[in-house]
């Protein structure tokens, strides 16, 4: 049975609910995009030997967005450009910080249990999870926000 929440707090409650939900899919789609770059970086190019991969450039010498093979890490790459492979990792990294303040929020609000926090925290680092999370406990916490009588749009 979960503990009766504060009604002074509900419209906090529902503005951390937003965050919690938006930074779920936004993650969660940083995610997807990730281990897409992650199975770039992995794919074998047989022209250039035996421990090769691509990264995703954007503004290279080559085009505007282009798959750029290297040798080892990091050799063979373009002088110039951006390597989008990197800045997705630094804007996941930025995003699952944002989940986790999201995900603190909605703990310390509806007093969750530890393991439901660390299961929700899982969603920003498991493929899909995050929108497991999302769906599934934003249902909870909208279901406990009216059994303590808030009314609002969620």
């Amino acid at each position: 049975m979960p503990r009766p929440l504060d009604p002074a707090s509900l419209p906090a409650i529902a503005k951390a609910l937003k965050l919690f939900k938006a930074s779920s899919f936004i993650t969660g789609g940083f995610l997807l995009l990730l281990m897409l770059t992650w199975g770039l970086r992995r794919l074998e190019n047989v022209t250039l030997g035996a421990f090769t991969g691509f990264e995703l450039w954007a503004f290279g010498p080559n085009g505007v967005i282009t798959l750029e093979p290297y040798v080892n890490e990091g050799q063979g790459l373009p002088e110039t450009g951006l390597n989008l492979t990197v800045g997705i990792l630094v804007v996941h990294g930025w995003l699952y910080v944002l989940y986790l303040f999201a995900d603190f929020r909605m703990w310390t609000f509806m007093r969750w249990s530890f393991s439901r926090f660390l299961f929700i925290a899982a969603g920003g680092i498991v493929p899909f999870l995050s929108f497991y999370t999302e769906r599934r406990y934003a249902k909870i916490a909208s279901e406990q926000m009216r059994a303590a009588g808030w009314g609002g749009a969620n």
